[in-house]
């Protein structure tokens, strides 16, 4: 599988839903880096899996999670949520999409370039998701795009590595 594009990611999700309102349950997830590029700033056609912060029924969520990947054929981590390591607080959100049994929400687009950010990686897609939430926000310096990343990440926690990543996203233009 070359990816999950938005409707595999939404058959997925929708069938996450189902298994989890079956059970009586009512799951509720936050998603973020690719998925949240391919789903809501559409820079891109599909993400190799969906990050997700599992706000509720985590267990009876990663079961679902489970089931779905293999009824459906795609890889047991298309929906994971290690990102939970990268989440200072949990930023305000709001609800993308409902589906029987399960909410997804997103946060606002400035989070999603504070994470991209600080998590910036070399050989990633991480600087052309920097790149596009920075033209969606219409950020036109590096001190305009440091104050929003520390509103979201303490200044004792962000690493030289993104001052020099935005300087270096502003300093292209």
């Amino acid at each position: 599988m070359s990816g999950l594009t938005k409707e595999d990611m939404d058959a997925a999700l929708s069938a996450v839903g189902q298994k989890l309102e079956s059970q009586g349950l009512r799951g509720e997830i936050l998603i973020l880096g690719g998925a949240y590029m391919t789903l809501i700033i559409k820079n891109r056609l599909s993400t190799k899996d969906i990050d997700a912060y599992l706000i509720s029924e985590r267990p009876a969520l990663r079961e679902a999670v489970t089931q779905v990947a293999q009824e459906q054929g795609l890889p047991d981590d298309w929906l994971n949520d290690a990102v939970k390591g990268f989440l200072y607080t949990q930023p305000a959100s709001e609800l993308w999409r409902s589906y029987p049994g399960l909410d997804v929400y997103t946060p606002e687009p400035e989070y999603i370039f504070a994470m991209k950010a600080e998590s910036a990686r070399a050989n990633s897609f991480d600087f052309q998701d920097l790149e596009a939430v920075k033209n969606f926000l219409g950020l036109r310096s590096a001190e305009e795009a440091l104050a929003i990343i520390e509103k979201y990440i303490p200044l004792n926690k962000l690493s030289p590595k993104t001052q020099y990543v935005i300087e270096n996203l502003f300093e292209q233009e």
